[in-house]
């Protein structure tokens, strides 16, 4: 009778203890009437180095170009987006700027600036209207456009996952450089590495190719990305996104050539 009980007992245990989750379907979706604040760090470091005829150095030198040259940055903004009741399958959106604080002083969104458009299917933000005291329309114009492109990184595709697996995210931009510009091929891996209490935890990589538009100069670039992602399953949002990156670049110009190695970093925390 005793072997009965003690049988039964653990088949009663064995019964109620939850098996590890190990798929999900990750998406991306904004509750309506809800308020998320994010915390956005990010950090920049460049170093250029110059070589050529001492001649063409020292014509650097006398417009105030050092060698090697050397700039870092680092930003804490803190922002509030905020959901509407639903309009069909969208709601309203509007994200403030709250606090930002920069090493250079130097603020590219000021504090109170105010930001409204509409969440598409509750998933995309895309804003369309801004206020921003002070501020001059070319000016918010740019501020609306860089902030669109920021959310715009993060559109996801909505997949089912196992543990293991990963999905990948293509992306491009360009940066401005001596009259030239370069064209940059983004390849974004997420693989899954586990799941527990509910978040799903990710690992980011990134793949860069680099193009210059000019073909008339000697150009060499290379680039990558390495970080992690914590994913909100019974929310749907992403709570934590941490990516650094590193590129390096060397360009022929007509009488000199430069190298730049550029490291940046980004962590952006979201909270209900």
């Amino acid at each position: 009778m005793r072997k009965i009980i003690v049988f039964i007992l653990l088949l009663t245990q064995f019964s109620c203890t939850k098996h590890p989750q190990d798929t999900l379907t990750f998406k991306i979706k904004y509750k309506p009437d809800t308020k998320y604040n994010q915390t956005t760090e990010r950090t920049s470091q460049s170093v250029i180095k110059y070589s050529g005829p001492e001649k063409s150095l020292q014509k650097l030198r006398s417009m105030g170009k050092k060698n090697p040259t050397a700039v870092s940055r680092k930003t804490l903004t803190e922002t509030v987006l905020k959901t509407g009741r639903m309009i069909g399958e969208d709601c309203p959106v509007s994200l403030e700027y709250i606090n930002t604080i920069s090493s250079d002083n130097v603020i590219e969104v000021p504090d109170g600036t105010i930001l409204k458009g509409l969440c598409i299917q509750c998933s995309k933000p895309v804003f369309n209207s801004i206020k921003s005291e002070g501020q001059d329309d070319k000016y918010k114009s740019a501020i609306l456009q860089s902030v669109q492109n920021t959310y715009s990184q993060f559109t996801f595709p909505e997949k089912k996952l196992k543990i293991g697996e990963e999905f990948t995210v293509e992306s491009s931009r360009s940066m401005p450089m001596d009259g030239s510009k370069i064209e940059i091929a983004i390849v974004t891996h997420y693989k899954l590495l586990s799941i527990l209490n509910n978040l799903a935890n990710f690992d980011i990589s990134q793949d860069y190719t680099l193009n210059s538009v000019l073909i008339n100069n000697s150009f060499k670039g290379t680039g990558s990305g390495k970080g992690t992602m914590v994913y909100d399953i019974a929310n749907t949002i992403i709570l934590n996104y941490t990516l650094n990156t590193e590129m390096e670049i060397n360009k022929n110009l007509d009488s000199f050539a430069f190298n730049l190695n550029a490291k940046s970093g980004f962590i952006q925390t979201t909270k209900l």
